[in-house]
């Protein structure tokens, strides 16, 4: 049981880095947790999963010649013309915080986990 434990345990460090990364939590503390020592190399040297283009919700159309510009432009780069700047979107996070919910399951899970092999082990 102390070996699964420290392993979950394990797991976290790599799931975190990737997670700040832009990756799947779940995913890395599961490989993290089964090959600690190679996901933690990995987690280091992957890259972080960032965009650099313009998607849908950073653009708009401009209300003169109808070519996308970013929402805070105040001129249109196509057609010179003044626009008022769009309302900011409500920001959804960028993957890097920590949700809290995945972790709260995964404590949870990792507990009811214990609690059934320490219960096996007493029968």
């Amino acid at each position: 049981m102390s070996l699964l434990f420290i392993a979950a345990i394990l797991g976290l460090i790599p799931a975190f880095i990737a997670q700040s990364k832009g990756r799947s939590f779940g995913a890395w503390w599961l490989y993290g947790a089964l090959l600690f020592i190679v996901a933690i190399i990995h987690v280091l040297v992957i890259p972080s999963d960032s965009t650099t283009s313009i998607n849908s919700s950073d653009s708009r159309s401009c209300p003169f010649c109808a070519e996308p510009i970013r929402r805070q432009a105040i001129k249109c780069k196509h057609c010179g013309s003044e626009v008022l700047p769009a309302p900011a979107l409500q920001d959804e996070g960028d993957g890097t915080q920590i949700s809290w919910r995945r972790l709260a399951a995964l404590a949870l899970a990792i507990i009811i986990t214990g609690l059934i092999i320490h219960a096996l082990k007493l029968d």
